[in-house]
Parts: C-alpha cells; structure tokens; sequence
C-alpha cells in the first residue's frame, strides 16, 4: 500500500497552497472526467477525478510545471483577485505593513527632487550614467546601521522616538516570526530592517540637511543603495512582488521590481517605474 505521506508536498499545500495552482488543476481533472463520460467511461471518469483530486489536494497540483503558467492564467483571467488573496482586517493590517513604502517619513516626496536635493548637498555623486553615495556618508550610513542591528526591538523603537521629532509614539511588536516598529497615532507599520536602515541614513544625513522633512526623504531614498540586509546581513536580491509561486496579489497589475532579503522575507527598497 503507498504511504500518503510520501506523496504529500508542503511546498504548494496548507499554507503554502498556491489556489491559483489548485484551480487550473481541478479545471483540468473537471474536464479530462468528464470527457470520459461523454464517451460513456464512468469508471475512468471517476478513477481520474478521485486520483487527480488527491493528488491536488496532496501535492498542491497534478499536472507538472503548473506554477510556472497557472498564475499568469488566472492573472488574465477575469476571475476577481480576492477569491485568491482575499484578507480579513487584521492581514491587510500586515500585508500593507509588508510594502516597505511604509516609512519613517510623514509624506511621499518627488524622488527625482530629493536626489536634486541630496546630489545638491553632497550626499550623492555621478559615477558614470550611475549615482553612488559619497564615501563619507557611505562609511557613516553603514557604521550607524551596524550599531543599530544589535538594539532590542523596544529600544530601537525608543530611539527612533527620541531622534526623529515628528514620531512621539513609538511601540513594538512581533507576529508570524517578523518584527515591526509600530509608530505614532496612526500605528504605521515599519519592518525592522526598514527601520533601521531610515534611521541609520537620518542620523548619517544630519551634517547634510537641516529640513527635517527633506532629511527624512532622503533616508528613504538611501535604500536604493544597500546591498545587503541591516538585519541579517544577507545580500539582497533584486526580484518583484510576485507571492504565491509565481502569482500577485493585484493580477491586473505588473508587480513591481523591489530590493529584498531573501532570510529575513521583506523588502528593501522598491525601484520606481518608468
């Protein structure tokens, strides 16, 4: 007798389980079943809709490579998005907090304007058609990082408190194995790594920039220039939005290229369209 627990696969299953995936492949079972019937082979048609039902709900799917095409499909499709990826409050609460778009900044400024402003100030320079960052604040920016990477969640928290004058609530939290700064009266949700980096880059920027506001725009934008996590000191890799092994979260859309760390799960820095 086979062992079911061979045949399952925690890849695409549980919570893992790509529903995309699932659909496409109960699709396919559907039809090649009922393509049998037509022909008028009931047993067939019931021996592939209970093996190809198992194996979906053992493996994830049956028909191989579907991760790789069944969410393109389903993003085509005019099937809506929240029977997929559909959130109750709480998880939104967290999937919002997961774009690093959240920031320690109040307001989103013109990024082309804060470059304007940090090239303007010394922080950045050409090298080539590429802006780098000046060896000074480089060294500065990474130093400061280096130092914070090693601060409890709660005194992290408590420093961006006692540094940036805009921010007077600042709490902690941590839920499903990832940290969260949770800051001011709207409790905007900032990962750990984000904000570290933003803080590091702010107190880096202070012989800079006097503006408060520019200052903390800039922070932001010194995301674009690290190469490896503030937390986990992994390299990052440039990737997309894309979740679900190969499906977004907003299939009428082209999910966006972003920086991210591949130990920690978040996202750094995502780079601007064109």
């Amino acid at each position: 007798m086979t062992d079911l627990g061979t045949l399952r696969s925690g890849e695409y299953t549980g919570e893992n389980r790509c529903w995309p995936c699932t659909l496409v492949n109960l699709l396919i079972v559907g039809v090649a079943s009922l393509l049998l019937l037509v022909r008028r082979r009931r047993g067939g048609a019931a021996l592939v809709a209970a093996v190809g039902a198992g194996l979906v709900y053992l493996r994830g799917y049956v028909v191989p490579y579907t991760p790789a095409f069944a969410p393109e499909l389903v993003r085509a499709s005019p099937v809506p998005d929240y029977l997929f990826h559909g959130l109750d409050a709480e998880d939104e609460r967290y999937e919002a907090a997961a774009d690093e778009r959240t920031s320690l900044a109040a307001t989103d400024l013109d990024g082309e304007a804060v470059l304007r402003e940090l090239d303007a100030a010394g922080v950045v320079e050409a090298d080539g058609e590429m802006l780098r960052l000046t060896d000074d604040v480089d060294a500065a920016w990474h130093a400061e990082m280096e130092r914070l990477s090693d601060r409890s969640l709660p005194t992290l928290a408590d420093e961006i408190r006692r540094d940036v004058s805009r921010i007077d609530e600042t709490e902690s939290m941590e839920t499903e194995g990832r940290e969260w700064l949770v800051l001011g009266e709207d409790e905007v949700l900032v990962a750990r790594p984000v904000g570290i980096a933003e803080l590091a880059a702010y107190r880096a920027l202070g012989p800079y920039l006097d503006d408060e506001g520019v200052r903390l725009a800039g922070a932001r934008s010194l995301r674009m220039f690290l190469e490896t996590c503030p937390v986990c000191d992994v390299e990052l890799v440039e990737t997309d939005e894309a979740t679900c092994c190969g499906s977004y979260a907003k299939p009428r859309e082209k999910p966006d290229e972003v920086l991210a760390c591949p130990e920690c799960d978040q996202r750094l820095f995502t780079f601007p369209t064109e």
